[in-house]
């Protein structure tokens, strides 16, 4: 087995390029992981898709970290190098982009490996989300805060910020709401998301 010595990963639910961190994340230092070298279509597949891993490479993972709480890994194609972090059931839970200089070492080692065979229990295809993590993010926030948030008047505020014109009706506002987040990613969804920081400020000072 080949391990990667004192490495940076940063493990979240999605995957982002290095460029994308952030000053909150939680940035590990790892100093022994191991590296395979797999195919470009399982490089896509772990990068992207819903996955639990199948028996035989679940077993393999947990033997080479017997000492090791969590089970992870790095993955390369020889172009590109992804951490990989699994529940103790083989699911795929967290992704990690690497350092530009640390990423060019992992891939010109996996170039003297053989290529490892994954085999999946679980792969549902998930398709490539290409928007800046900032976007992301801030979707994300704004989907948690219409499908929670049982406040009538901040509903309709945000409604009629966006579409201007009134609503009354809570469920249509809700939908419409969640309707035009699946478009593309645009300024009038940017104040959105500011203003509904604003609320959700007031509605901590007001508990």
């Amino acid at each position: 087995m080949n391990y990667i010595y004192d490495i940076v990963l940063n493990f979240q639910d999605n995957y982002y390029q290095f460029f994308e961190w952030n000053r909150k994340d939680k940035i590990k230092n790892i100093s022994r992981i191991a590296v395979y070298h797999i195919s470009d279509q399982d490089l896509i597949d772990l990068t992207y898709n819903q996955i639990i891993l199948s028996l035989p490479f679940l077993s393999q993972l947990k033997n080479e970290i017997k000492k090791y709480k969590k089970i992870m890994c790095l993955v390369s194609n020889t172009s590109q190098t992804i951490g990989l972090l699994f529940n103790q059931d083989g699911r795929l839970i967290k992704r990690s982009s690497l350092l530009f200089e640390e990423e060019t070492e992992v891939n010109n080692i996996a170039k003297t490996l053989p290529i490892t065979e994954i085999t999946y229990q679980e792969n549902i295809k998930v398709d490539p989300n290409h928007n800046l993590r900032i976007e992301i993010e801030k979707k994300d926030t704004l989907v948690q805060y219409i499908n929670q948030t049982k406040d009538i008047i901040a509903l309709k505020y945000l409604y009629y910020e966006y579409f201007k014109e009134e609503c009354d009706d809570y469920h249509q506002i809700k939908t419409a709401l969640l309707n035009i987040l699946e478009e593309e990613w645009n300024k009038k969804k940017n104040n959105l998301y500011y203003l509904i920081n604003i609320l959700a400020k007031k509605d901590l000072l007001t508990k």
